[in-house]
């Protein structure tokens, strides 16, 4: 048996509610001193198909109010044994992403060609003259950036045959969101054949550590420190 790790959260409100649907078993919290763990008890690994990712996500969303989660991507998996184990060995790293994320979330703006779904170096003939080229998505990111006022972003380039021509994820303070959907309008109302889309506020997915995997020796020491 495993357990399935949806996040960690840091002061999650009294109010919060396991949700009614999993990936496996009840979703229940793993205490870790004065943090929890969001977790199911799972017989393998999930696919990774749509309905999954679904799933995976409304758990994790519904950590949202607390006062900062660190999401785990999907199919973050521990053997139900070394759970315990697991949280004392990444402990400190998950302690100092918590403290950069805290009262943070994720805003993703979405950059879509108005053209057609070709990727840069496949565009076709009835939109070559004006589908804008990579200056002109580097540009345009730039001013989202510059104008956003946001100090930790990430571009993502986009994957080939995607009308997403890019897109760039701002760590917001969850007080500022009206106000960097305000400062980042006018960049995207003149924006030449693309379209400027933005989404959230969403788990702070592309702000933390691959935790995915885990060195066997010192989860060892942490379960022989644990029952020493």
């Amino acid at each position: 048996m495993y357990q399935y790790l949806y996040a960690i959260a840091d002061r999650l409100p009294a109010t919060w509610r396991s949700p009614s649907a999993s990936l496996g078993g009840p979703v229940t919290l793993q205490r870790l001193d004065d943090l929890v763990a969001v977790v199911s008890p799972v017989e393998r690994r999930p696919d990774a198909n749509a309905r999954a990712l679904a799933l995976h996500h409304d758990v994790v969303a519904s950590t949202l109010e607390a006062d900062a989660i660190v999401p785990f991507r999907f199919g973050t998996v521990v053997t139900a044994s070394d759970l315990d184990a697991w949280l004392a060995v990444h402990a400190p790293l998950v302690r100092t992403t918590l403290a950069q994320l805290r009262g943070c979330v994720e805003m993703s703006v979405k950059l879509l060609r108005l053209h057609c779904g070709h990727s840069i170096e496949r565009t076709c003939r009835e939109c070559a003259d004006g589908a804008p080229g990579i200056v002109q998505l580097r540009e345009l990111a730039e001013r989202l950036v510059t104008q956003s006022g946001i100090e930790r972003w990430r571009y993502r380039s986009p994957s080939s045959g995607s009308n997403v021509a890019g897109s760039i994820a701002f760590l917001v303070p969850r007080s500022e969101v009206d106000g960097f959907l305000a400062r980042i309008a006018p960049v995207a109302s003149r924006a030449t054949g693309i379209a400027v889309v933005p989404t959230g506020p969403w788990p702070t997915y592309s702000f933390v550590p691959s935790f995915d995997r885990f060195p066997s020796a010192r989860l060892g020491q942490a379960a022989e420190a644990r029952h020493g």
